[in-house]
């Protein structure tokens, strides 16, 4: 199984037609000097997506272990922006963000977020990986939705059905909400709870949503 298999088995049709940017591997647990190697690779990514129409990059983790439980995907997260944000000043978490502060990484200029496939969610959800052990993290930049409105506008409804309909719904609060921090890791038991992955490390996925259920997602 492959990345590419795993978009040819979704039920977005703006997924398979998108246009990739290179790929990046990281091999080993050893997640921050590894990304770090790569910093080139991303930056021009990010500084000629608009221009290329690039529809995002994917970064691959090949250590089964980060995303195997989806608390190893909430510290993955956790690792992942905080070495974004030594990689790159435009990067910052908030100390206190709320869902609906408008938030998104930036990357030479750049909006982008970020969506997780990880081996720890079931066939039920639309992040399933289909078997593959392997972590996924597909880097979105804001300019591919900019490009794409008008088609996305008129397939969300549709989207939506089509994922329900095969039993693998996905809440549309969390989606919409402004602040992309909320969305990075999606909840697999509580679809309408997110996940703060940016609290210290430490504390489980479970421990997380539970202290911040009143935000009433």
């Amino acid at each position: 199984m492959s990345f590419e298999e795993i978009t040819q088995k979704t039920y977005c049709p703006f997924a398979k037609p998108s246009k990739m940017g290179p790929g990046i591997t990281i091999r080993t647990g050893d997640v921050e000097n590894e990304l770090a190697q790569h910093r080139d690779i991303i930056s021009d990514f990010f500084r000629t997506a608009a221009e290329r129409s690039r529809d995002g990059m994917i970064i691959t983790f090949e250590d089964s272990t980060l995303g195997i439980t989806l608390d190893a995907l909430v510290d993955l997260t956790r690792r992942f922006y905080t070495t974004l944000t030594h990689m790159f000043s435009s990067v910052y978490i908030p100390d206190d963000p709320q869902p609906d502060e408008r938030w998104y990484a930036m990357i030479e200029g750049e909006l982008f977020f970020l969506v997780s496939f990880a081996p720890c969610y079931p066939e039920t959800s639309p992040r399933y990986t289909h078997g593959d052990q392997r972590t996924y993290f597909l880097l979105q930049p804001a300019s591919t939705f900019e490009r794409n409105v008008k088609f996305i506008d008129r397939q969300r409804a549709g989207i939506h059905r089509a994922f329900a309909a095969v039993g693998k719904p996905y809440d549309a609060r969390l989606a919409n909400l402004e602040n992309d921090m909320f969305k990075a890791v999606m909840p697999i038991d509580s679809p309408g709870q997110h996940i703060p992955w940016w609290e210290p490390e430490g504390s489980t996925a479970q421990e997380q949503q539970d202290r911040h259920q009143h935000t009433g997602l």
